[in-house]
Parts: C-alpha cells; sequence; structure tokens
C-alpha cells in the first residue's frame, strides 16, 4: 500500500474513533429520535402513568390544538438537546431543560396547591405577570403548566432509558421538591405583607434556600451517569438532607412537586 494510502487509512480509522466517544456512554440521540421517544413516552404516561401524568397526557391527547402547541414548544426542546456534539453534553442539556421546566410550571402548582384566594391571589398574579388580564394570566399559567409538565415526563423517561442516566430519578425529584419548597417561601414573602405571617423569618429565610437550591442544581448537573460504589460521592438525592440548613422539604419522595425560583 502507497504512503499516501496508508496515512489516509490511518485518518480514517481515527476519525472515526473519535466520533465513537467511548467514555461518553450511549451515542448521540436525534432530534427525531427524541420526537419519537417523547411521544411514546407520552402516550405511556397516559396509559399508565400516575394520576397527575395520567390526567395531563390525556389532555393534551385529547386536544388536537394543545397537543400541537406541546409538540411545537417540546420540538424546539428536544433540537437543543439533539444540536450538542457529544452525548455527555446531551445529557447536560436534557438534565438542564428538565429543571427549566420544573421552573415553568412551579406558579400554577403553588397556585393550585397552596390555594390563596382573592386580593392574595390576585396579587401574586400581578407580581408574576404584571397588570395584565387576571384571567387570560390565569389561563396562560394553565396552558404552561400542562406542557411543561408533559415535557418533563417525556425528558425524564428519555434521561432514565435512552441516556441511562441516574439523575433522571429520585435526584431530580429531589431537586424538584427542595425548589418547591424555596419557591413556597418566595410566594409567601410576597403575600406578606397581606397575610401577617411570620414575614421577617421567611425573608430571613429565602438566602438560604436559594443557595441550598443552586447547590445542588449544581450537583446534580455534575452527576456521574452510574452512581459510584464506594458511596463516598453524594447524590443530589441526599444533597437536599446534607445542605446544612434543614431546608430539604418534607415529601421528597413524591413524584411531582415542582416549583420555581425567581
Amino acid at each position: 500500500m502507497p504512503a499516501s494510502t496508508a496515512r489516509q487509512a490511518i485518518a480514517d480509522t481515527f476519525t472515526r474513533l473519535l466520533r465513537l466517544n467511548p467514555a461518553d456512554g450511549p451515542p448521540r440521540l436525534s432530534r427525531e429520535k427524541l420526537m419519537e421517544e417523547s411521544e411514546a413516552v407520552l402516550a405511556q404516561a397516559a396509559r399508565t402513568g400516575s394520576n397527575r401524568e395520567r390526567g395531563v397526557a390525556t389532555q393534551l391527547l385529547a386536544h388536537p390544538s394543545d397537543y400541537r402547541r406541546w409538540e411545537s414548544e417540546h420540538l424546539r426542546l428536544m433540537a437543543a438537546v439533539a444540536g450538542t456534539p457529544r452525548p455527555g453534553l446531551q445529557v447536560r442539556a436534557l438534565l438542564s431543560t428538565s429543571v427549566s421546566l420544573i421552573h415553568r410550571k412551579a406558579l400554577f402548582e403553588y397556585l393550585r396547591d397552596h390555594g390563596p384566594r382573592g386580593g392574595q391571589r390576585r396579587l401574586l398574579i400581578h407580581h408574576f405577570h404584571g397588570f395584565n388580564s387576571y384571567t387570560q394570566a390565569v389561563v396562560a399559567e394553565h396552558s404552561n403548566y400542562l406542557r411543561s409538565f408533559a415535557s418533563l415526563i417525556c425528558a425524564e423517561g428519555i434521561g432514565a432509558t435512552l441516556l441511562a442516566h441516574q439523575a433522571f430519578g429520585e435526584p431530580l425529584r429531589a431537586y424538584e421538591q427542595l425548589y418547591a419548597e424555596y419557591f413556597r417561601n418566595y410566594c409567601h414573602s410576597v403575600l406578606a405583607p397581606t397575610a401577617s405571617a411570620d414575614d421577617d423569618t421567611v425573608s430571613a429565610l429565602l438566602p438560604y434556600l436559594k443557595q441550598d437550591v443552586l447547590d445542588v442544581r449544581t450537583r446534580l448537573l455534575a452527576m456521574p451517569a452510574v452512581a459510584e460504589r464506594s458511596g463516598k460521592r453524594r447524590t443530589a438525592s441526599t444533597a437536599g438532607a446534607a445542605s446544612g440548613d434543614g431546608a430539604k422539604p418534607a415529601g421528597a419522595g413524591s413524584r411531582r412537586n415542582g416549583a420555581q425560583a425567581r
């Protein structure tokens, strides 16, 4: 074989080996594959998911206009994940997307779970939406919740199966729960002038809760794909309990209880 041909063959082999990225885990996922899997995960959630998952998935699938809007929005999210150059970066991108989705659905969950009424409810809506139409803002939050929750179901399913990463499970849910605690207290601080409920205590607690959230998010995004057997590395699922301020909310094992930091 001529020297030039041999050099070209070696270069081609080296290029193929680089593309394999054996240390980065599973191969990169295309936008089409991510959407295909998302649609399968959403359909599965409508059949066998938790009560809340079934409710959200069924509602989207039953209303074509709502589904098309979710599909268009979810496609943009998955295109960003697919556009990352390496599988390891795809995991991080999908985790970052999941964190953002937890944040986006938080306000509606707070309104639903903690039920401020009358003037307090309007005050909270105006705080996040400005002085736009109150009714339109509430409807928009519900629609945003449905799409965000559905995309989070899909992202977690893809992360746990196709990407096989340990963060998509209890660690992500623990972050979601800790974030809910922060957001609940944030909303209480917004309502404190009318609620007159330990507003000084809540305000003093917020910076510590926010730092806990940031610390746990950093550890979540840096988690390895598989837990170390030695148990020396702290995972995000235990970080809330070890954050030092006792800010880990109760019931961290629940399925969906997210919130949004502002």
